[in-house]
């Protein structure tokens, strides 16, 4: 990362912790969790993630030297929101001395072999002497200090010189001034869509002394700043012109911008020198959004001299006189295909049975939609679009939801009912959908009947029953009637009903001992019979034997329905 980045120029920053609203019950714990994260009130840079290299601690001001013959001062303001170390200008050879931060005497300690103060938050005006027996050509002046001005024996000087950390105390040379020249060239890429934005790049070749430069304004009208990245010390004022510290050297500047409003033309209006005379725009569109034509004057991006990642996008030579015109076509997907929506969903259902924990995956491709939200009785808890976090926000209309900014869909959203009583809706998500992939994960005690609208539930009782089961039951249930009675038949009938899929019921055997006994009764006296009587008693105890295992495992599972093994689906 450049060492000006961060030092001056237009930053957004993150609200901290401080503009957050912290519940009134952990109000009295917020010093006691953010003891090890002294960061937490710093804002960090946009566009990036929040961590301890991007947090912008420390912002200095202009620095002021004034340099005598027997010593020098110097003014610095600076503004603290965290507990940090200031480095001040100086070294071993020449160490402040005296130093002062709103009037009130510090002592300067070593960090890293350089002279720097310990300040609490808060905004300072530090004040210090420099000791020299005889005045030295250069003073160490920190990277982070962007803007310098120099004062010689009580005369200020204009062209500043400064090479790294080492600022020259004095001025350039006469015949050096003479050769003082600066060109300028700007680039352009504007990208169409809400809100369109625009990045500029400044490429300054410097030659002569180092000096301080106006340049712009640097914006066209409907633009408003956003970042700035810039290899010379650098910042953009509130009347939109750039104010550059420059040296000898090619340069680059990169100036990024957001447009107010939807992109129909483009006009400017060209700054006085050193600003070029022509701009290069590179124009990109956006076909999700809307299909465009633009107009303007062609050039060819490899002989503009176009940065190497716009040179394959349509160049159009800007000036006073010539701009561009952007003409819209289709919107959207207007004529086109809809949005393509594939759902995988994983259910947890309580184990009072009254509620649904559910964890969703969308993917696939948004064609018009921007947004998506969920309706009652779903409630939107989380969600993450390709493993970035996404804020969960609430309309008017109850629903909660997430904006998108991606029209590639890799969405995992947690949703909870809380009352599932009644029939749900299927998906929950306001936008039609391409195909479901649902799993429904059952507390321990519980079977699935059936579940209506689906196109297949494999795993639930009704899915389950197969002709074979419904002969079983029929002819087991016409056995017991035709040897017990037609009230033994019905309870055999509900039995057989209840537990045909459970595991280690009893069927075959029951079966099998009521057959043998109606065997029993239709045969003579004899050996045949003897012998029928033999197997329905066998199959008769075996039954039984068999029943018994049975209804100890359900009576457990009834009890404590977490013993359960075949429980999950």
């Amino acid at each position: 990362m450049r060492q000006w980045k961060w030092m001056f120029g237009l930053l957004f920053v993150a609200v901290s912790l401080h503009a957050q609203d912290v519940p009134t019950a952990l109000r009295d714990w917020q010093g006691w969790v953010l003891h090890d994260a002294p960061s937490h009130a710093c804002p960090f840079l946009a566009n990036s993630n929040p961590d301890t290299d991007t947090y912008q601690c420390i912002w200095p001001g202009r620095l002021s030297v004034e340099a005598g013959k027997d010593g020098g001062t110097f003014s610095l303001d600076v503004k603290v929101d965290a507990p940090s170390w200031v480095e001040l200008p100086g070294d071993e050879r020449s160490w402040p001395q005296q130093v002062t931060a709103n009037n009130k005497a510090l002592p300067v300690l070593s960090r890293d072999d350089h002279p720097a103060l310990w300040l609490e938050p808060g905004s300072y005006t530090v004040h210090g002497n420099l000791p020299w027996d005889s005045r030295p050509s250069r003073l160490r002046v920190p990277p982070g200090i962007g803007l310098v001005s120099v004062g010689l024996d009580g005369h200020a000087v204009e062209r500043i010189e400064r090479n790294g950390d080492q600022l020259t105390l004095g001025e350039a040379a006469a015949a050096q001034r003479q050769a003082d020249a600066i060109s300028v060239r700007i680039y352009r890429h504007v990208t169409d869509g809400l809100p369109p934005m625009l990045e500029t790049q400044l490429q300054v070749n410097v030659t002569g002394s180092a000096r301080e430069q106006w340049l712009g304004p640097v914006l066209p009208k409907g633009f408003i700043a956003t970042s700035l990245d810039s290899e010379l010390p650098a910042q953009l004022d509130s009347d939109g012109r750039l104010r550059v510290q420059l040296r000898p050297g090619q340069w680059r500047v990169i100036l990024s911008a957001r447009g107010i409003d939807t992109l129909h033309a483009v006009n400017i209006s060209m700054p006085a020198e050193p600003w070029p005379k022509q701009e290069i725009w590179s124009y990109s569109d956006d076909p999700s959004l809307r299909s465009t034509r633009v107009d303007g004057h062609v050039t060819d991006a490899g002989q503009a001299g176009v940065p190497d990642n716009w040179r394959q996008l349509p160049a159009y030579v800007l000036d006073s006189g010539n701009g561009l015109t952007v003409e819209q076509g289709v919107r959207g997907g207007e004529g086109g295909p809809g949005d393509q929506v594939h759902l995988q969903r994983e259910m947890w259902l309580d184990f009072h049975g009254r509620g649904l924990s559910v964890s969703d995956h969308l993917t696939g491709k948004l064609q018009h939609a921007q947004r998506l939200d969920v309706a009652a009785p779903w409630r939107l808890q989380r969600a993450a679009q390709g493993g970035t976090p996404l804020l969960v926000t609430q309309e008017g209309n109850g629903h909660t939801g997430v904006e998108l900014r991606n029209a590639n869909l890799d969405l995992k959203a947690g949703l909870r009912i809380d009352d599932r009583g009644g029939s749900l809706p299927s998906i929950g998500w306001l936008t039609s959908v391409e195909d479901i992939d649902a799993v429904l994960h059952l507390p321990y005690g519980y079977r699935l009947l059936g579940a209506s609208g689906v196109d297949r539930s494999p795993d639930s009782w009704i899915a389950q029953w197969s002709l074979l089961d419904l002969f079983i039951v029929a002819l087991i249930a016409l056995l017991a009637g035709r040897l017990l009675g037609w009230r033994w038949a019905l309870l055999a009938a509900l039995f057989l009903i209840l537990s045909l899929h459970e595991a280690g019921a009893p069927r075959w055997m029951l079966g099998l001992a009521l057959a043998f006994a109606l065997l029993m009764r239709a045969l003579p006296p004899g050996r045949l019979r003897q012998v029928s009587r033999i197997i329905a008693s066998l199959a008769l105890a075996l039954t039984v034997l068999w029943t018994l295992p049975f209804a100890k495992t359900q009576l457990e599972d009834a009890l404590h329905p977490q013993l359960e093994n075949n429980g999950g689906y």
